[in-house]
């Protein structure tokens, strides 16, 4: 299959997606992420959730599209958005030329059939802690399924310094992970950090909270040559024990939640006095 988004979406007589009229299947599963429709961590995680759940669809980026947050990207509502029938080793599947994001936005609009209830984004290859999760598309992916009234679910491998990447570990604790959350109120969000260890070498699991540290802690330019560098933070260095990165470097599985953006309280100040306006 080859083609453009949207696809499958109800329009009213403007032409515009009309939400309210698409079905959400209670139990389906979209999985996605950012490294590609090709990795295996991806490709691993569809079939296993495929195998316990039943009703798995495939869609995500073409590409590795790490870095891209819940960004999707530029859309040309004439031209729309390439996409072409992918399946994954037997599970239904779409290869987007666009990041995750979008497609949990297609998908949740119904551009695959019903909507799904559960989005799992993953499994990612490296991990996302700290505030810096924001800019990540993997975890990107479950927050705008929750943004659509969905449920999402982030599964990251600390895969740095291994010889040989343990995605089974990080998927038969996704399968786990994913059984509790298609039981949970719609809207729910959690992201995920694996150690890279076999499962038997885990140490347990963990609620964390997010380290203050993100994964880049400093930038230079050069610009004589024209380039921006960003040093990578130093895993051993400042870490807060009760952190998602210091306790997935300990050996636990963390989870954390975390919320869509939401209006903060107001100050308490007229906001005439902010933006000065003059009266009619």
């Amino acid at each position: 299959m080859s083609g453009h988004l949207p696809q499958r979406l109800d329009h009213d007589d403007d032409g515009d997606v009309d939400a309210t009229v698409v079905e959400r299947r209670p139990g389906r599963i979209l999985v996605t992420n950012d490294d590609g429709i090709g990795s295996p961590g991806l490709r691993l995680l569809a079939v296993a959730l495929a195998e316990r759940f039943g009703d798995v669809l495939v869609a995500a980026p073409a590409s590795d599209l790490s870095g891209t947050g819940t960004g999707i990207g530029r859309y040309d509502p004439d031209a729309g958005v390439g996409i072409r029938r992918s399946d994954v080793d037997g599970v239904e599947g779409y290869a987007l030329d666009g990041p995750p994001g979008l497609a949990v936005m297609a998908a949740s609009l119904g551009a695959f059939g019903p909507a799904p209830q559960l989005v799992v984004s993953g499994v990612n290859a490296g991990m996302n802690t700290g505030h810096s999760v924001l800019h990540s598309g993997t975890v990107g992916g479950a927050l705008t399924a929750a943004t659509f009234g969905g449920s999402g679910l982030a599964i990251s491998l600390d895969v740095d310094h291994v010889d040989e990447r343990p995605w089974p570990t990080a998927v038969e604790v996704a399968v786990a992970v994913t059984d509790w959350m298609l039981r949970q109120p719609p809207a729910t969000v959690l992201n995920v950090n694996v150690p890279g260890l076999p499962y038997d070498r885990l140490r347990g699991a963990r609620w964390a909270k997010l380290d203050r540290f993100g994964y880049f802690h400093l930038a230079s330019a050069d610009l004589t040559g024209e380039a921006l560098s960003l040093e990578v933070t130093d895993r051993s260095s400042g870490l807060d024990p009760d952190t998602d990165t210091a306790l997935c470097l300990d050996g636990f599985v963390t989870l954390t939640t975390l919320t869509t953006v939401e209006p903060g309280p107001a100050p308490e100040i007229a906001p005439e006095d902010i933006v000065a306006l003059s009266a009619d």
